[in-house]
């Protein structure tokens, strides 16, 4: 749901219809605290918390005060209290009637039937607001009127009637002294010709509204910036789309409203991703999941409270209509039989009208309580995905710390006076060779993680069998000649195409080699083979180390957690979570594990996946 911030309107203009209480120094800080609120909202909120610690205060300046703390937490994006206050307001103005309170309490309230997609009820609360505010004279309200009846229509996708209500606002706008208005009204004539596809007119109103506005406020750089940054991306220009995201981020960090922040942040990072730049992407993409979450649950919970408020005031008619029964009962109960006769039939019609609204309070209670288990349902999911996060940070971390000790053995082997000049050059090459290998793998895993990022996905293709296992092969060669240990790759006679998630199978192979080199004595050989049988294919890792006790695969097959970790044959630590992603990742890809060992002579760990159909698959390579 689009932000609406179409509250704003000139202090000057506030002022002049500002009806005055008994106590000028409430009055200032009702008017300071309207200044303020799109400045600087901490202040505005404790200048209202001053007016609000006045003893004696009548109906009419708690209605000021409830219609400006309204006003605030709308703009902070917490539509239930805003609603709550707006309401509060409406109810406090009965007792004390005032036009211009009254045209701004309906205007909240329209606001939040924006906030809710109830457009039509929107638009023509907005319409009442038009007529009020033309009989107070209020120039600069007429405008915020019309402005918010023109975001109506845009969201009913009206957008004739959208861009003539906005374009009264200009044509207002050059009588008041505040301009603002104008200026937040050229971004959403830009954001509809945006809508609609004319991103030369939507260029030059958002220009527009950045470059002729003396004093814009930090809503209208984000928004403004924003738009331009989507204009950018349309146009296949990320650098310049990043540079827009930046800067509306930057505002919408100051404005602190969820809608401003998810906006700018998936900009800046679909930009970063189109440039490349996946750290960069991957951290905004972080940046916007917590804000699509946030705004998620607000925009939840002000369904929510909006319903508790058609509750209450179901109630309040329930009440009122049995007030104004016993009422009807007094008068008539003097009357001849001819009064009571119209008092049963009034009682018969109340009775309809009280068994409808009754059945209208029970379908809302329907209704809500359809909304908490949607909530409650979306906070479980929400926690498996970050659970799924955790999973994926973990894999991350294991997978490239192999690699990466490799390289930083090698450096202090430089470093070393242990080598000759030919064993250098020899340890230049496995350095060159390791790090092209680690880059590689840290582009596959940023990519796939990036993909990952609303819970670990399985897409299972046809594989190259052969150039994966040598990848791995060739990512762990220093790992093994440190050691003095052959790999020995033996491959099946034809070529083998297998099922499974391209990173994920890596993920298996690279943790069952790395496992096999770590329990594997010194000068020893670790045979890598390939096989078919019966549409399985089966990838047998077998080493000469130090073998298992049958206790010790029974825990590794029966296991779904971590497995207890031991130390390598020259004392290397582990954690056991390279044997767990093992597992999973292979139930994941229809697969299963086989060990075989015996202790002091090896292990051989076999894994079987399911052969791919030639005729059906796209090979990957």
């Amino acid at each position: 749901m689009t932000l609406i911030t179409s509250l704003t309107l000139g202090t000057i203009a506030f002022a002049q219809k500002f009806t005055p209480t008994s106590d000028p120094q409430f009055d200032s800080l009702i008017l300071k605290a309207y200044e303020l609120r799109f400045v600087n909202w901490d202040s505005a909120m404790t200048l209202i918390n001053q007016a609000q610690s006045f003893p004696q205060r009548n109906s009419l300046q708690d209605a000021m005060i409830a219609n400006q703390l309204a006003s605030l937490y709308y703009i902070k994006g917490d539509y239930p209290q805003s609603l709550r206050f707006y309401s509060e307001a409406i109810e406090l103005l009965e007792t004390s009637p005032d036009l211009p309170q009254e045209a701004l309490a309906l205007n909240g309230r329209g606001l939040i039937y924006l906030s809710q997609d109830e457009f039509q009820k929107a638009a023509d609360i907005f319409e009442k607001c038009i007529q009020i505010n033309l009989e107070i004279g209020d120039t600069g309200r007429v405008a915020a009127s019309y402005f918010n009846r023109g975001i109506a229509f845009d969201e009913l996708k009206k957008y004739d009637l959208a861009l003539e209500s906005l374009q009264k606002v200009i044509e207002i706008s050059e009588n008041l002294p505040d301009l603002q208005i104008r200026f937040m009204s050229y971004n959403r004539q830009a954001q509809i010709n945006l809508e609609q596809g004319n991103l030369e007119e939507a260029k030059r109103l958002f220009n527009k509204s950045l470059s002729e506005n003396p004093n814009p406020n930090n809503w209208e750089k984000t928004f403004g910036n924003t738009g331009l940054g989507l204009i950018a991306m349309e146009e296949n220009n990320p650098q310049q789309a990043l540079q827009f995201g930046l800067k509306a981020y930057e505002s919408a960090k100051l404005v602190n409203a969820f809608w401003d922040k998810e906006r700018a942040t998936r900009l800046t990072s679909e930009a970063y991703e189109r440039l490349g730049l996946y750290r960069e992407a991957l951290e905004f993409a972080r940046l916007n999941k917590t804000y699509s979450d946030s705004l998620y649950n607000q925009d939840k919970n002000a369904e929510v409270s909006y319903l508790q408020l058609q509750l209450a005031e179901a109630d309040n008619a329930v009440l009122e209509q049995e007030k104004q029964l016993s009422e009807q009962a007094a008068r008539f109960s003097q009357k001849t039989a001819l009064g009571l006769g119209i008092l049963v039939l009034i009682m018969v019609v109340a009775l309809l009208l009280y068994r409808k609204i009754a059945k209208e309070k029970e379908s809302l209670n329907q209704q809500l309580l359809s909304k908490q288990a949607e909530i409650l349902e979306q906070n479980q999911t929400l926690t498996r995905i970050d659970e799924e996060k955790n999973k994926l940070f973990s894999i991350l971390t294991h997978d490239l710390k192999a690699p990466i000790n490799s390289i930083k053995q090698m450096l202090e082997l430089q470093n070393s006076d242990l080598l000759n000049e030919d064993e250098k050059a020899h340890v230049d090459k496995l350095l060159l060779k390791q790090v092209k290998s680690t880059d590689q793998m840290m582009d596959e895993l940023l990519h796939w993680s990036m993909a990952q990022m609303k819970g670990i996905t399985t897409q299972r293709v046809a594989l190259k069998l052969d150039q994966s296992i040598k990848e791995v092969i060739t990512q762990n060669e220093f790992a093994a000649d440190k050691k003095g240990i052959r790999l020995d790759y033996i491959p099946a006679p034809q070529d083998l195409n297998i099922l499974a998630d391209k990173t994920q199978l890596k993920i298996i192979l690279q943790n069952c080699v790395q496992n096999a080199i770590k329990f594997s004595y010194q000068k020893s050989t670790i045979e890598i083979r390939t096989e078919i049988q019966d549409q399985k294919i089966l990838i047998k890792v077998k080493d000469q180390g130090v073998g298992m006790p049958p206790e010790k695969i029974n825990e590794i097959l029966q296991n779904k957690t971590l497995v207890s970790s031991s130390k390598g044959t020259i004392q290397e630590k582990g954690t056991g979570l390279g044997l767990m992603l093992v597992k999973q990742f292979l139930e994941r890809n229809q697969g299963s594990l086989l060990i075989n060992s015996e202790e002091g002579v090896g292990t051989e760990m076999t894994l079987v996946f399911e052969k791919a159909p030639n005729e059906s698959r796209k090979i990957s390579f």
